[in-house]
């Protein structure tokens, strides 16, 4: 039987593995004669546990252990612990996908932080059948986290790598309201596909008027996409919410060269250019765009 399982009843089957490990993630003393494979284990039990029962009892000592994992294991570990979670969770058509609130609020890597936003993002169980609750809940959870704007905006940044466009107006009216801090966190959010969805959001949020400092950064952002993706074209896709329904997980629309669509948002682009105070960052997306296997490695 399998550890999600254990909790679709009202009483979890009995294990003697089980309950050990459940015991050791309730007991804070015994936390650091764990090794680290154990000290995996038990957290995976306990995220697991508070995933299927969303009991808010359980949230405090969660908080706690999910400390001892940041003391104890590295970013790559947690990457890791999170990756084998989302998995469990997609197998499971969704049940217990709220254990992966503990990476999203109890972690403070950018990058386990942004994973996090986009794994709940695509593996929410929508109750209400609405086709992006997952997005949405994710979104109104990170602007009431407006006391810590870095991981608000790091969160928000794995929102905007689903890349799909759909999602795209709801991250646009969470932009408006976010602090600079949680902006530039945000801007900071990058992936190895170039989504045409992502450029769009970028080129909106220019057009709509931001800070001098976040101007360039978002310009950044969108100079260095051809030179860091892993496949030469810009997609336009839509993701499957959530990620079980069925059928693909993600559906191709269109594949674009970056030359060609460079030249559709070139006007776009050249207004922005025009507007803009010396010293001029705008060139610096044609001059990536134009030869970006001569910025690979040099740009990230």
């Amino acid at each position: 039987m399998g550890l999600f399982d254990r909790f679709r009843s009202k009483k979890p089957a009995p294990s003697s593995d089980y309950e050990r490990l459940s015991a050791l993630g309730d007991d804070p003393d015994a936390w650091d004669e764990l090794d680290d494979d154990a000290l995996k284990a038990v957290v995976m039990i306990k995220c697991i546990e508070y995933g299927v029962s969303q009991d808010g009892a359980r949230i405090a000592g969660l908080f706690a252990l999910y400390r001892q994992v940041m003391a104890r294991l590295d970013v790559r570990d947690r990457l890791e612990l999170l990756t084998k979670f989302s998995s469990m969770t997609e197998q499971q058509k969704g049940q217990g996908h709220m254990g992966l609130m503990m990476f999203l609020a109890g972690d403070d890597n950018p990058a386990v932080q942004s994973s996090a936003a986009l794994s709940l993002s695509v593996l929410f169980d929508p109750e209400e059948s609405h086709e992006l609750a997952g997005p949405a809940f994710v979104i109104r959870t990170l602007m009431n986290r407006e006391s810590d704007p870095e991981a608000q905006g790091n969160g928000l940044g794995g929102v905007l790598l689903l890349g799909d466009k759909r999602v795209m107006p709801l991250l646009e009216a969470a932009w408006e309201q976010l602090s600079e801090t949680a902006q530039l966190a945000m801007t900071r959010a990058k992936s190895g596909f170039v989504s045409e969805g992502i450029v769009e959001f970028w080129l909106n949020c220019l057009e709509s008027g931001c800070s001098e400092s976040v101007f360039g950064s978002v310009v950044a952002a969108i100079a260095k996409m051809p030179a860091i993706a892993q496949v030469p074209m810009v997609v336009d896709f839509e993701r499957r919410f959530p990620a079980y329904a069925g059928g693909e997980p993600l559906i191709t629309l269109s594949q674009t060269s970056f030359s060609d669509y460079l030249e559709q948002i070139r006007p776009r682009l050249d207004i922005l250019e025009e507007e803009e105070s010396e010293p001029k960052v705008i060139p610096k997306i044609f001059e990536i765009w134009r030869n970006p296997e001569q910025f690979r490695g040099l740009v990230g």
